[in-house]
């Protein structure tokens, strides 16, 4: 390995080139990203392979490649797209090259590198990209794959126009892409006009194409595409297949700028189809939604949220959109509060359960969100249903629960104040104390009818002093066991999958600690020595309250709760 201000020998990196090959010589290099070295290196390869007599670059590639796994493969394909565009070579045998690594990279994000390299390799004389545009028209498929990138590298505009308009498939597609991708300056609308014909193609990947290339132009000008690209978009969006879904959805997340209202919401319901099996568009939409929200299209991502969960009939839930849930967070509480009021009183079974699954946590201090008056319905008999659907769905978490029925009683109809002061006083009040208790009397003052409320709490609350020791209302020890067992064996569930899922798993040493203070973690350096690092612990707790109801009528309150879970909207 060269370290760090050491010449490069060139007679060395000569045989090793000679023998090993360009790329098994960089891999035994070791060269980093930020070694000083690193360009030391570079020109002494460029020089040496730009010779008469060089070496050729794929010697050995393919054993070489199957060598390199992981990041190592991505710290040597680093060299040598720098090395690239310095080289000298013939056009064949260097896209040959970039092809295998390409193929090498697979699907990670890092491994296009090799077609910007290529790219720049062709600005630096204007023949290599006239020479790739004619293999590219003689059908050449390795020409064909890099045409894209070339064009774009090279600012083309023209022969972008003419591979547009040509009957090769590939090259077309490639074309349409790299106009959309352009600075297109004064031919704007000469483009657009082209994209908008190609977007009118029975072919679907044409018009899918042509599409997200007009409406990506239009996003990079920060204007809205043209009147046309909207009938299109239109008429491609009914087929609901797989490419078209995803088309939606990118646009959101990428192009939104360039849509207009219309192409929003064609987008927005087409994306609600997407298949549940589908994570990759899904993923895109997360990223989408969240966009939007910043963009202040909450409404619009609340409203395509509940389509989701309810078309999807479950398989697709909130958690899958945790970025766009944080945005909502984000946002302010009023905004998450006016989704929650949506989701309850226009989402069916699917959208509540993803709602509450989300919105109710053990051991909460303050709701996650807050209501505004505009967000509550016009009607008491919907304010009623939203207040009970509130209780129904959010009872195990009293405090996120009762936030609806106040903002109720707050700024609703004084219809049914006495129907929701019943419904926060039983169940509520009635099952629990402590935080609900609490956060009921911040409201005292304001909404005088709740010291009622307060005082037949304690009453009850007095009451029921000492019940805990009637042996009749105790489990067996069977049934404690059993219970025992019982979460036992779902936390070990839990944590299994935990581990499954976490993006941490493959990156840090795990550790079972079963008595002690502290933790000592071995540390190995670079020198061969090893020193060990002290991690104090230290406590932590989170406290829940079990309802009073659950232990005295647990049949009733079960019956109650799923009444209020399963009521239906009155029709108007």
């Amino acid at each position: 390995m060269a370290t760090e201000g050491t010449p490069v020998d060139e007679t060395e990196l000569a045989t090793q080139l000679r023998t090993r090959g360009l790329v098994r010589t960089v891999a035994d290099r070791g060269s980093r990203r930020l070694d000083e070295n690193h360009s030391a290196l570079v020109e002494a390869l460029s020089t040496i392979l730009n010779a008469t007599d060089a070496p050729p670059i794929d010697l050995h590639i393919e054993e070489a490649l199957a060598e390199l796994k992981g990041p190592r493969f991505f710290l040597v394909q680093h060299v040598l797209c720098d090395l690239i565009p310095l080289l000298n070579v013939d056009q064949d045998v260097l896209l040959a090259f970039i092809t295998r690594l390409l193929d090498a990279g697979g699907n990670d994000l890092a491994a296009g590198t090799p077609s910007t390299a290529f790219g720049e390799w062709t600005k630096k004389n204007p023949v290599r990209s006239s020479k790739v545009y004619e293999a590219a028209r003689a059908g050449d498929n390795l020409a064909l794959r890099q045409l894209f990138t070339v064009l774009v590298m090279n600012a083309d505009i023209e022969e972008g126009l003419i591979f547009a308009q040509a009957h090769e498939r590939e090259a077309k597609l490639a074309a349409l892409s790299a106009l959309g991708a352009m600075e297109l300056g004064e031919r704007y609308g000469e483009v657009l006009d082209i994209l908008v014909q190609g977007a009118s193609s029975n072919d679907e990947a044409i018009a899918l194409r042509s599409l997200e290339a007009g409406y990506r132009a239009a996003a990079q000008r920060k204007t809205l595409a043209p009147v046309g690209f909207d009938e299109q978009l239109e008429r491609v969006l009914q087929t609901r297949s797989p490419f078209v879904i995803h088309l939606a959805t990118n646009l959101l997340w990428i192009h939104w700028v360039g849509l207009t209202e219309k192409a929003m919401s064609l987008c927005l319901d087409a994306a609600a189809d997407v298949d549940p099996d589908n994570a990759g568009t899904i993923s895109h939409l997360d990223h989408a939604a969240y966009q939007l929200v910043g963009a202040g299209h909450a409404e619009k991502v609340i409203c395509l949220l509940s389509e989701l969960f309810d078309r999807s009939k479950g398989r697709i839930a909130l958690d899958a959109f945790q970025s766009t849930y944080h945005a909502l967070q984000n946002a302010g509480s009023e905004v998450l509060g006016s989704a929650v009021v949506y989701w309850l009183l226009n989402g069916s079974t699917y959208t509540h359960k993803c709602v509450a699954s989300e919105v109710c946590g053990v051991g909460n201090d303050d709701p996650p969100f807050s209501v505004p008056t505009s967000s509550l319905p016009l009607e008491p008999s919907d304010q009623l249903y939203l207040c009970r659907k509130a209780v129904g769905w959010f009872f195990i978490d009293p405090v996120v629960a009762v936030v609806i029925p106040l903002a109720v009683l707050r700024d609703g109809s004084s219809d049914i104040k006495n129907d929701v002061l019943d419904l926060i006083y039983h169940p509520l009040l009635v099952s629990y104390g402590g935080k609900l208790k609490d956060y009921v009397e911040r409201y005292a003052e304001s909404i005088p009818d709740l010291a009622e409320l307060l005082t037949r709490k304690a009453a009850i609350q007095d009451a029921m002093e000492g019940i805990e020791r009637l042996v009749e209302l105790h489990p067996s020890e069977m049934q404690r066991e059993a219970a025992h067992v019982q979460w036992r064996e779902q936390m070990e569930r839990s944590m299994e999958q935990g581990h499954r899922k976490s993006i941490f798993e493959d990156l840090v040493t795990k550790q079972y600690i079963l008595y002690g203070r502290s933790s000592l973690t071995p540390i190995h350096t670079e020198e061969g020595t090893t020193h060990l690092t002290e991690t104090g612990m230290h406590s932590f707790s989170v406290s829940s309250e079990l309802p009073i109801l659950d232990i005295v009528d647990p049949v009733g309150l079960e019956h109650m709760l799923l009444q209020f879970k399963l009521e239906q909207r009155a029709q108007r």
